[in-house]
């Protein structure tokens, strides 16, 4: 399909996307300020529903190209979507490198790319991805709406881009699917923290010291998502100085 057909069918899309969204959401946005124009960027958020993704795509400022889970291309929604927003297929539970160098073109490139650093929806599921286990079930809502730990591929992508983060929370979005099947409108809050960063490792950094860092790095990350929630909401970051 030429380009231009699809910039047109992308905006056609996009708006109608919108418009779906604030006709079955009411939809609130704190502090939309906090989204930095003009430059590459990370944005990272929980990931408590299905919906995140376009969400986040369809309300925000920036046009972030997301990282989601290959197996979602097997479901023909995904693939035709994909054929008009940029998404970044990433095999879970290893080391994607392909992946990985996806985003970091596109964040050289002065692009963004969004990132859920829990890893999945469904965070009793990691193990089992770790295990190489292809997960068949289509998971829609995490079934405990908190926050997990963070996995260090974030850490990762931030150290070799050196660009900055941008952390959100996303609340109410795990009840969407319920409530469509009951003809409800959900209540969503999509709150905006502050640009931080960019990280850097130390330069003797190596092996064992060197992921050491990084999962250090992708909880400081995780922290700053986790002051955007209620301690109720923060899983294992609740008695952590979240600051």
């Amino acid at each position: 399909m030429p380009g231009i057909m699809v910039r047109f069918v992308s905006r056609t899309l996009a708006g109608l996307g919108r418009l779906i969204a604030r006709i079955l959401l009411k939809i609130e946005i704190i502090d939309e300020k906090n989204v930095p124009r003009d430059e590459p960027l990370i944005v990272v958020s929980n990931h408590f529903s299905w919906f995140d993704g376009p969400l986040l795509a369809l309300v925000l400022p920036v046009q972030p190209a997301f990282l989601i889970a290959t197996e979602s291309m097997r479901l023909w929604y995904w693939r035709l979507i994909m054929r008009f927003f940029t998404m970044i297929p990433i095999w879970r539970g290893r080391v994607d490198r392909k992946a990985l160098d996806s985003a970091l073109k596109i964040l050289r490139s002065g692009g963004v790319i969004g990132v859920f650093p829990e890893g999945g929806i469904e965070p009793t599921l990691a193990e089992r991805r770790a295990r190489g286990e292809l997960i068949q079930n289509v998971i829609f809502a995490r079934s405990v709406p908190e926050l997990a730990e963070a996995r260090p591929g974030v850490a990762f992508l931030a150290v070799e881009s050196e660009v900055r983060i941008l952390p959100v929370a996303l609340s109410g979005t795990e009840n969407i699917w319920a409530n469509l099947s009951r003809f409800r409108r959900t209540p969503v809050t999509i709150t905006i923290g502050e640009a931080f960063g960019p990280f850097k490792l130390e330069a003797e950094a190596r092996g064992r010291t060197r992921r050491e860092q990084l999962d250090h790095m992708s909880n400081m990350i995780m922290r700053r998502v986790a002051r955007l929630f209620p301690p109720e909401k923060r899983g294992p970051y609740r008695d952590m100085e979240v600051g």
